[in-house]
């Protein structure tokens, strides 16, 4: 039932942060000035630690799912949003040239030719965020909410049952590579 929670928790704060990344790397390809304004903001937002981050965290979205959500999703953003934003710029230029003679809106290019090029990258952020979302999700049971596996980590290691400690160390660990493992080219 804690895994269950954890599960639920992570994926809430991976569709977060990966929904926002998508948006943010578009907005930010689209319009360079906002990207220079708001990037500087999202790297401060990832260097500072979760851990450090957590209390305020918790202030703002209470001790309930919403926080969970936030600390997933602020664990996926970044590393999303970067690769996302290089997939959207790695057009073909002569694609783009293209788009261009005939007039095409800037929509329009992005719809046909900015976000079939990163799509491939779009994919990868899919895959790279899953144990991070996980980690996000442990981290705010952990601190905030007392529910999940981070939590069960909490009492059973005050409890001193190392064993079922371990045990959900390794089941959680086992979930969120399952994504590497399952997902491996032959």
């Amino acid at each position: 039932s804690h895994l269950k929670t954890t599960l639920r928790d992570a994926s809430l704060g991976y569709v977060a942060g990966i929904g926002l990344a998508i948006v943010a790397a578009v907005v930010f390809v689209l319009q360079r000035l906002i990207e220079e304004a708001f990037m500087p903001v999202a790297l401060v937002l990832r260097s500072v630690p979760l851990i450090a981050m957590a209390p305020l965290l918790t202030l703002i979205f209470g001790r309930d799912v919403l926080v969970v959500t936030a600390t997933g999703g602020i664990v996926c953003l970044l590393p999303a949003l970067v690769n996302i934003m290089y997939g959207l710029r790695s057009a073909a230029p002569s694609s783009l040239d293209l788009m261009r003679s005939y007039g095409a809106s800037r929509w329009t290019t992005l719809r046909k030719v900015l976000i079939p090029s990163a799509l491939p990258s779009i994919f990868a952020s899919l895959r790279i965020n899953v144990p991070a979302a996980m980690i996000g999700a442990l981290l705010a049971e952990w601190l905030a909410t007392g529910k999940g596996s981070g939590a069960e980590m909490l009492t059973v290691q005050n409890t001193s049952d190392y064993g079922e400690l371990w045990a959900a160390v390794v089941l959680v660990t086992a979930v969120a590579g399952s994504v590497w493992l399952h997902e491996r080219p032959r």
